[in-house]
């Protein structure tokens, strides 16, 4: 099993469908489809779920991203105000 987590350190919105955030992914490989979650206080203790869409790499759309580097994770817009600078997205997923 993939241990997932990814920092957040900058939200950017492309277009009118989708965000961004950017950070770095340390733990396990993060790939294309996994799911995260991120714990929002704001939101009465409840867990948003993320469904990564799209992996940015040095300016190419990549399938995964290894531990340690840094990279755009993109998701649907409506998912934008649920996340924040600095928090962490986390998860689990086969390998």
């Amino acid at each position: 099993m993939r241990t997932l987590l990814f920092t957040v350190g900058r939200l950017e919105f492309v277009g009118s469908r989708k965000f961004m955030i950017a950070g770095r992914n340390c733990r396990d490989e993060l790939r294309r489809g996994d799911r995260l979650c991120v714990h929002n206080p704001a939101d009465k203790g409840s867990e948003v779920v993320f469904c990564v869409e799209e992996i940015t790499l040095y300016n190419r759309t990549v399938e995964a991203v290894d531990h340690g580097h840094t990279a755009g994770l993109f998701f649907p817009i409506e998912l934008a105000n649920k996340v924040c600078l600095g928090d962490e997205l986390c998860g689990f997923s086969e390998p």
